[in-house]
């Protein structure tokens, strides 16, 4: 080793660093042996060098050693983290990190570092706690207003997200990702207009922006403009082919515009990607089920839980392991409602049929399902159960594993052959309440009882696309005198009646009584037929076998599948399908005509009510 001051050749090399020009500093660092020195400032730059250079194992040994004589010293301490992240041990750099602060307390030079880790692994909670701290401490820091905006962003903390990014656009306005995560912002709270005006000034300061455009893209696509979304898309790629944001909204405009094939083939690139991103897996997931590859659409479709938009806030606080391939023999496995009232209509099917597997195997099953749907569920799987109970903490049974209901398909290795095995009627109402409002509704005649959905979950994300205008279903319908329409719209709104009624279509609403699915359940199951929307009803009348007609967009949910007018989950039901983007108007009028035939063939041959 050299005789010269450390100080002097380290301050050489440091400058030298700081200019870009590696290949000095390296040549210098090695002549002096830096990676041995005695101070852990050299030590730390001897270190970052070689971890630069790729030399993994050598700046490792360089920092353990440096570790040793000085454990609380913080450059050493981010160092190791910084290394940990360059090998990909994204667990081993958060350690570092946490200790880097835990023995300083100081991380404003490297937050940004830490909180990125700390998103990319999911621990939004914990981020939010660094970059309250880091915003605190920098009240004039633009950056650190920025990742506390973004934080609370993805925690779904709107408001407080969109207070500290005006903080962020105070200090420094045109702050790369500054404009493009406000526009999505405003995306995530439908304030349309708000995200065009962000997009719009981003583009103009760089019309070279990627991931502007990708926003772009999913701007149009909420707007209803899908072809403009692939243009924007495009664009997005044109400038960034290892966009995968971009590929995961070009795959949802050629949803939109039925190029599913295409759409596949995009979401596929953006998981290459990154393919631990949980949202593009799950994004795969809905195109495989949905064109029938249930052999991998189910295994992609347990990233819903981190991907599904509906799903990643929600908290698993199962104390019990997941069942896997343990022996159950003498455990009991507890299954567990999930979601939706639909998925669990839906998925309700393969429980006997788990609970037989696990009873084989020396062990037992109990389920438990949202309260509204214990009774209906009670009744339907009694007997081929051990234990069924609502979804409360309070209620849950003694168990030793657990298993969400959505994972059985997997679990069950179900492909679209294998449905018939589990087809309809699998629910059942109950017979004296079916009576009474078979009774209740004896007015009807001889007319078709024909029960109506135009609109489903008022907050779901697609909502807006897949409910039907009321007021284009009665005047599809109206005038029909064989058929006696009932409402089947829980909480419909005025409005909605309104329109209804002025589309020229009586409407008998009997909802307030419906206090449960059981309640609703039998009033179905006295109907001719159902028509609705993609809905909880769909559900509910496919399981009890009641005869069902469904009203599709262009994009349906996977269950759905693509190209037919038949349902192999549900052989009681048609499909109608949307032509293109948007259109109802094609759906309603095969609807009216079909309803026509079927009234008619129902006045001339009363007997064959009931039938598809």
């Amino acid at each position: 080793m050299s005789s010269a001051a450390p100080e002097a050749w380290s301050a050489f090399a440091e400058a030298a660093l700081a200019q870009g020009d590696l290949v000095t500093a390296a040549l210098l660092l090695d002549s002096h042996d830096a990676a041995h020195a005695a101070q852990p400032d050299v030590v730390l730059l001897a270190s970052r060098v070689l971890r630069l250079r790729g030399h993994y194992p050598d700046a490792r040994a360089a920092l353990e050693r440096a570790l040793e004589r000085h454990p609380d010293h913080a450059g050493l301490l981010v160092e190791r983290a910084r290394l940990a992240c360059a090998q990909r041990d994204a667990q081993d750099a958060l350690d570092w990190f946490e200790r880097a602060w835990a023995q300083t307390g100081e991380f404003a030079a490297w937050a940004p570092e830490w909180l990125d880790l700390l998103i990319q692994s999911g621990r939004h909670e914990t981020a939010l706690a660094v970059a309250q701290t880091h915003a605190g401490r920098a009240q004039d820091d633009a950056d650190a207003w920025f990742w506390l905006g973004y934080v609370q962003q993805l925690n779904q903390q709107h408001a407080a997200a969109l207070n500290a990014y005006h903080r962020c656009a105070g200090l420094a306005p045109n702050r790369p990702m500054l404009r493009s995560n406000l526009a999505a912002l405003y995306l995530d709270q439908r304030d349309y207009a708000a995200a065009k005006t962000q997009l719009d000034l981003a583009l103009k300061a760089d019309p070279g922006n990627a991931l502007a455009w990708a926003n772009l893209s999913v701007l149009w696509l909420k707007r209803g403009d899908p072809a403009a979304a692939r243009i924007a898309a495009e664009r997005a790629l044109a400038l960034n082919p290892r966009h995968a944001i971009a590929w995961q909204g070009y795959s949802n405009a050629l949803k939109e515009l039925q190029d599913w094939t295409a759409a596949t083939e995009a979401i596929e690139r953006a998981c290459a990607l990154e393919p631990q991103h949980a949202s593009y897996r799950w994004s795969l997931a809905m195109l495989q089920l949905v064109r029938g590859d249930y052999a991998n659409g189910w295994t992609h479709h347990e990233a819903r839980w981190q991907g599904s938009p509906e799903l990643r806030t929600v908290q698993l606080n199962w104390s019990a392991p997941r069942l896997a391939d343990q022996d159950v023999a003498g455990k009991t496995v507890l299954v567990w409602s999930e979601q939706g009232y639909g998925d669990v209509l839906q998925f309700a099917r393969f429980v006997p049929a788990f609970a037989q597997r696990v009873r084989e195997a020396g062990g037992e099953v109990a389920y438990c399902t949202f309260p509204n749907l214990l009774p209906l569920v009670s009744r339907s799987l009694a007997g081929r159960v051990e234990q069924i109970a609502p979804s409360l903490p309070q209620a849950i049974p003694p168990h030793d594993y657990q298993l969400p209901l959505g994972s059985l398909p997997l679990a069950l290795d179900v492909s679209l052959d294998a449905l018939s095995g589990y087809a309809p009627p699998y629910l059942k109402a109950d017979a004296a309440q079916t009576a009474r409002w078979r009774n209740r509704c004896a007015s009807a005649g001889a007319r078709l009882k024909v029960g109506l959905v135009w609109s489903g979950s008022r907050t779901h994300q697609r909502n807006a696309h897949r409910s039907v205008p009321p007021s284009a279903l009665a005047r599809a319908l109206a005038g029909i005198e064989q058929v006696q329409a009932y409402n089947l719209q829980v909480e419909a709104t005025r409005a909605e009646l309104e329109a209804i009624g002025r589309g020229g279509l009586a409407l008998i609403d009997h909802t307030k009584a419906f206090k449960t699915f059981d309640e609703t359940a039998a009033f179905v199951s006295q109907l001719d037929l159902v028509i609705t929307v993609c809905t909880s009803i769909a559900h509910l009348a496919g399981a009890l076998n009641v005869p069902t007609w469904v009203l599709l967009d262009v994009n349906p949910h996977w269950v759905w599948l693509t190209d037919r007018d038949d349902s192999p989950w549900y052989p009681s039901m048609r499909l109608y399908r949307q032509p293109a983007f948007g259109a109802w108007q094609p759906v309603l009028q095969r609807l009216g005509r079909d309803l026509r035939a079927r009234a008619a063939a129902c006045e001339t041959a009363p007997d064959a009510a009931g039938t598809t």
